[in-house]
């Protein structure tokens, strides 16, 4: 295991009598503002990387609808988040075993959007995320892009959020959408900014720069940096093998660069003590519908 400490978050009650355990895991959102700007291969570069140092790792596909992690990956999952919002399985029995010891928590294809489960389904949605982050260093969500509501419940219930971006002006405009977005909603929320697929330093410095000029000026908020990973012809080749680019090609510059971040992410702690259970407000025992 990693020498760096893992925050571990106060526990608050479920319903009366009832408290939810302890969060052992560093809870933190991959999302962007718009799609195609890589995020998965983000999401999945990230979690390789810190299993490779040592750290638990569980990623929750959160792509409601449109899920590829287990594709991009090649993994073939039985059961997915449908079964448990159902009440077939728990969250613990769908946990796919992925590339280097990585957790991967399938969601499938067609699920209903967290905005629309009903009370029972996000009991069992808070409760197995709870369970299983009680017993990992590192929960990571893979969100879909955009500010819809239901990819907003889950980024304003993580712990921090990491915003990707590409060098590209509707990148740049949506993430900057999605900034607005959720400083309006949390201001004091976490938000770190990763700028994918950059031809050069420069490149990835002016849309840094760019994108920070704006929220500083507008918003009054200052974005924390993680840097870039670079555009890297090897993460294609990983892609249509399905295999991740950190474990195929741990020496490319892809994986240098998502060492480097992961490195910058170990030595912060996160800054926020909130759970799963506190946002969502679940109800307790007994109460009116």
């Amino acid at each position: 295991m990693s020498d760096h400490p893992v925050p571990r978050l106060r526990s608050l009650p479920l319903g009366q009598g009832n408290e939810a355990p302890m969060f052992a895991a560093r809870v933190v959102a991959i999302t962007s503002g718009k799609g195609g700007v890589g995020k998965s291969n983000v999401t999945a570069g990230l979690a390789m990387t810190l299993a490779r140092q040592g750290q638990r790792v569980v990623v929750m596909d959160a792509n409601f609808g449109l899920s590829n992690l287990d594709i991009l990956l090649g993994l073939s999952p039985k059961y997915t988040l449908e079964h448990v919002l159902r009440g077939e399985k728990v969250l613990e029995e769908i946990l796919v075993e992925g590339p280097m010891g990585v957790q991967i928590l399938p969601t499938g294809s067609g699920l209903q959007e967290l905005t629309r489960l009903d009370t029972l389904s996000e009991l069992r949605l808070v409760q197995g995320l709870q369970r299983v982050a009680e017993t990992v260093d590192w929960l990571l969500i893979d969100t879909a892009a955009g500010i819809h509501e239901s990819v907003l419940k889950l980024l304003l219930a993580a712990q921090e959020v990491i915003l990707v971006a590409t060098p590209e002006p509707t990148s740049l405009v949506d993430a900057y959408a999605m900034v607005k977005v959720l400083h309006l909603r949390e201001p004091s929320k976490p938000l770190w900014l990763l700028v994918n697929n950059g031809h050069s330093a420069d490149e990835a410095r002016e849309t840094i720069d760019q994108l920070q000029e704006a929220t500083e000026r507008f918003l009054g908020k200052r974005l924390q940096v993680l840097g870039m990973v670079p555009h890297d012809p090897h993460i294609l080749q990983a892609v249509r093998q399905q295999r991740g680019v950190v474990e195929l090609f741990p020496d490319c510059p892809a994986a240098r660069a998502f060492g480097l971040i992961v490195r910058q992410l170990l030595s912060q702690t996160s800054l926020q003590v909130d759970d799963f259970a506190a946002f969502w407000k679940l109800p307790a025992p007994g109460d009116a519908p």
